[in-house]
């Protein structure tokens, strides 16, 4: 089993799609970030950073409906199959590996985007006695919540085993997300705030809303579960030609 994840990590990081996602996100989410010029306080720092982290989630959904959407096209599932690993094993390796990838997508901007204004603007050290900490809770989370957006997309792959149909679906479920979102005034007076995208706004709120990491944390913990759960039914029960 550790051999067949080596294998797809080792895919991954060669895959032109990959590079193409990963350069196109943090593009993105450097440049639409706030000027330079404009002076921002160690206490806005994080929002400011990751404010666009939910715009970048659109990237690994991509992601991930193009690559397993091509494993089936190609067979490379099938093949794997025929090969004599267990569907677990193929679904666990190929799903840690995307993970690893979703992560990168969604992280690598933000983060910079906090380093960069560490070094423009000079914090002091006491902002990384006062912020360390919800820097660190904002970086998890936010790698729970793109998971959970991104189990979606492997959940519809798995359905329909066709890259038109996930790459339509999942960017088209991402989008109606978005226009929920984006139809209301409050995300916390409304049932929107269960989703993925809404908490990964609900934890940039400044002051800190009260247990919104833990909320996050439980929300993107069961989306995962959920979606992959079925996923690994239905590639269980698949007929594999």
């Amino acid at each position: 089993m550790i051999n067949l994840f080596r294998t797809e990590v080792y895919k991954l990081f060669i895959s032109k799609s990959f590079w193409l996602v990963f350069i196109m996100s943090t593009l993105f989410g450097i440049t639409m970030t706030s000027d330079s010029h404009t002076f921002i306080t160690g206490y806005e720092n994080i929002g400011v950073s990751f404010y666009y982290a939910c715009l970048l989630m659109v990237f690994p959904i991509l992601l991930g409906a193009i690559s397993f959407g091509n494993d089936f096209g190609d067979r490379t599932i099938n093949n794997g199959v025929c090969a004599g690993h267990s569907r677990f094993q193929i679904f666990i390796c190929k799903v840690s590996a995307y993970f690893i990838g979703v992560n990168l997508v969604i992280l690598f901007s933000p983060i910079v985007n906090v380093i960069l204004n560490i070094i423009l603007h000079r914090y002091t050290t006491v902002y990384f006695m006062n912020e360390g900490n919800i820097l660190a809770k904002t970086i998890i989370t936010t790698s729970l919540l793109g998971m959970a957006m991104s189990s979606v997309s492997i959940f519809i792959a798995f359905m329909f085993r066709d890259i038109g149909k996930t790459v339509g679906i999942s960017v088209g479920i991402y989008f109606i997300n978005i226009s929920l979102l984006n139809s209301t005034n409050d995300i916390r007076t409304t049932i929107f705030r269960y989703l993925p995208l809404a908490q990964a706004r609900l934890i940039l709120y400044r002051p800190l809303i009260p247990n919104q990491f833990k909320d996050a944390v439980l929300i993107g913990i069961c989306i995962i579960l959920f979606f992959l759960s079925i996923s690994y039914f239905l590639f269980k029960k698949a007929e594999l030609r």
